[in-house]
């Protein structure tokens, strides 16, 4: 029969919850009766002792930096079929110097590929980002037309690659009530709206902008195959 296929397990920031998360996973019968579960990373009692527990350091931030580093090399090398990553420190990342402020961002330069986004997925609902790793207050400068059509027409280029072979999308406002037409903010009608044009114009078959309080709604119960949201921010998501 055929050997199972090897998936690396990054354990994250050796100063958190990372290492015995990953370990657990790695020991689970149900993964290794379907993988083959490939440690990167320090894991073991005797090399985590090489960092303090619980709080953000730089040599921590090093050596989870370097974890990421060997399993995509392997990975673009076909050594592992996939990654699955532990939780990094953003904060400790910034004190080790390094640029990047999350998995996104690093593995997009890992390989050298900008037309990258974040998606949360589950049976029912698949959210995709339009912007990630930056402060609320950032968002509407970086939510350009460009960006808003790149992270649309990519998400529905991606989804047949899960099944899903005609997507149809939906975007949600970045205002409360996806602006009202610009009483609440102009950002829908500014660049939303012309971007979802643009997508449209390439093929893309999305809808919106619509409020976040119902879009989200809408596509759990299967109106929409994937959603695409401004930011990063989980307040509505969560209710």
């Amino acid at each position: 029969c055929a050997l199972p296929i090897s998936i690396a397990i990054t354990v994250g920031d050796p100063s958190g919850i990372g290492p015995e998360i990953a370990l657990k996973a790695a020991r689970d019968p149900r993964v290794v009766a379907c993988c083959r579960p490939v440690l990167y990373g320090p894991h073991t009692t005797h090399d985590l002792k090489a960092f303090p527990t619980g709080r953000p350091n730089a040599d921590a931030a090093r050596a989870a930096y370097d974890a990421i580093v060997r399993a995509t090399e392997d990975a673009k090398a076909g050594k592992v079929g996939a990654i699955v990553t532990a939780p990094i420190s953003k904060e400790a990342l910034a004190m080790a110097g390094y640029p990047w402020r999350g998995h996104t961002d690093l593995l997009a330069h890992l390989c050298g590929t900008p037309d990258v986004a974040m998606m949360f997925w589950s049976d029912r609902l698949r959210v995709v980002l339009a912007t990630v790793h930056i402060a609320l207050a950032e968002v509407p400068r970086a939510l350009t037309r460009s960006r808003v059509r790149d992270v649309v027409a990519l998400t529905a280029r991606s989804l047949p690659a899960f099944g899903i072979n005609t997507p149809k999308l939906a975007m949600a406002g970045l205002n409360p009530h996806a602006g009202e037409h610009g009483v609440m903010g102009e950002e829908e009608m500014r660049v939303i709206m012309p971007a979802l044009d643009d997508a449209r114009a390439l093929g893309v078959n999305v809808e919106g902008p619509f409020p976040g309080d119902t879009v989200f709604v809408r596509a759990a119960r299967g109106e929409f195959d994937a959603v695409i949201r401004s930011e990063e921010h989980t307040s509505e998501l969560q209710s």
